[in-house]
């Protein structure tokens, strides 16, 4: 049991270094060749187009067959090919295709985080999720080495590779997992629609979406294109990227046991909506890189404050029988954010600029802090009367 949960501590990292490598340099290699704005949006956003239809399915299949370890390989194996196809793509379909591949991928980490808690006693499961976070993070902080690397000393198609080679250690790892047996309850139609039912899980996944509509039409799409039209090097454009995932390490434990405790959970969200508006602000008026940087810790904030307690939101008035089917549609849910914002980034920054996208970014993220100061509590009013 030991060895497997070792070898998918292993997996865990290579995996989201497979998805990860490229991406501070994929609209800037995909702008390199040819692509116009709107179609990078577009061939952006199917990353996320692709999770919002695949997870619950992929989960109810995974529920009912058991088959997590399989799924889990499957996953691996998405990444890497995905990530292959895109070294050779010229096209904008064979690119999507691609990037559809790479959904699916993400789409099975569900399996990742449930197959990982087996492999612990019961009673260690915060320390599991304490784990399999830290490991998620690692994967994308070597992403973002290796692809910052590779594109400063021989250009944007070679963090491709890396995400490639660092698939096929995923697979290789992968497939020493020892399956096991693991009881869950099967994801049934009357959960769904409970679930569905349910404010304390639609609000939470509504804020969700804006936010990830937020980070994919910026951080994780154009604002590297923005920093390479500053004149930002390669090596400042993955550092650029890098800083958003690094500040949440660092910042991880001071959020999660002493600010959040401190201002509650809807200060918390107020204040993650404030620092995007914040950084999406300084991102349409940056002089220099330097700000880009500065914009990046403050953004990178915003999301650990904000995904932490979204996250737990989304299951904390849920039956514990129906929290993996509350969360399941909370990451489907979201990823209609993470379809939407690149392509509304796209298509604004095609008909005006992406200054102007990038405001309007900050407008939404302005407009949730006082929906959020409202709402929230309203919320969890109306749940404290229903659960007594």
């Amino acid at each position: 049991m030991k060895k497997s949960r070792q070898l998918l501590s292993i997996v865990i990292v290579f995996f989201w270094a497979s998805e990860y490598c490229h991406v501070p340099y994929f609209t800037p290699y995909l702008n390199m060749l040819g692509f116009s704005v709107t179609a990078i949006g577009i061939m952006v956003g199917t990353y996320g187009f692709t999770q919002m239809i695949v997870r619950i399915p992929l989960g109810i299949f995974t529920d009912v067959s058991g088959k997590y370890k399989a799924v889990v390989v499957m996953g691996t194996v998405f990444t890497t090919v995905s990530s292959f196809g895109l070294i050779f793509a010229e096209s904008m379909w064979f690119v999507m295709f691609c990037r559809f591949l790479a959904g699916i991928a993400a789409s099975t980490w569900i399996s990742f985080t449930v197959l990982y808690s087996a492999y612990y006693q019961a009673e260690e499961g915060v320390q599991a999720m304490a784990n399999i976070s830290a490991f998620n993070n690692g994967g994308k902080l070597l992403a973002f080495v290796l692809g910052t690397i590779t594109a400063n000393f021989w250009g944007y198609r070679v963090p491709l590779i890396m995400s490639f080679l660092t698939g096929l250690v995923a697979i290789a790892f992968a497939v020493g997992l020892k399956t096991i047996p693991i009881r869950r309850e099967p994801m049934q139609i009357s959960h769904i629609v409970g679930v569905f039912k349910n404010p304390a899980v639609l609000l939470p996944s509504f804020f969700a979406i804006l936010m990830q509509m937020v980070l994919h039409g910026t951080v994780f799409s154009f604002t590297s294109t923005i920093a390479e039209n500053l004149g930002a090097t390669k090596l400042q454009i993955g550092i650029n990227t890098s800083l958003f995932t690094v500040i949440q390490v660092i910042a991880a434990g001071w959020v999660g046991r002493i600010l959040v405790k401190k201002i509650g959970t809807t200060k918390s969200v107020m204040l993650g909506f404030a620092c995007m508006a914040a950084a999406c602000v300084m991102e349409a008026y940056a002089p220099n890189i330097w700000v880009l940087f500065v914009a990046q810790v403050i953004c990178g904030i915003g999301n650990l404050l904000l995904f932490s307690v979204l996250a737990a939101l989304a299951i904390r008035y849920v039956p514990q029988e129906n929290q993996s089917t509350a969360m399941g549609l909370f990451q489907a849910l979201y990823g209609i954010g993470m379809t939407i914002g690149p392509v509304m980034v796209g298509n604004i920054a095609s008909a005006s600029s992406y200054q102007t996208a990038y405001l309007v970014f900050a407008v939404i993220s302005a407009l949730s802090v006082p929906l959020a100061a409202v709402s929230l509590p309203w919320m969890k009013r109306k749940q404290e009367r229903v659960h007594g």
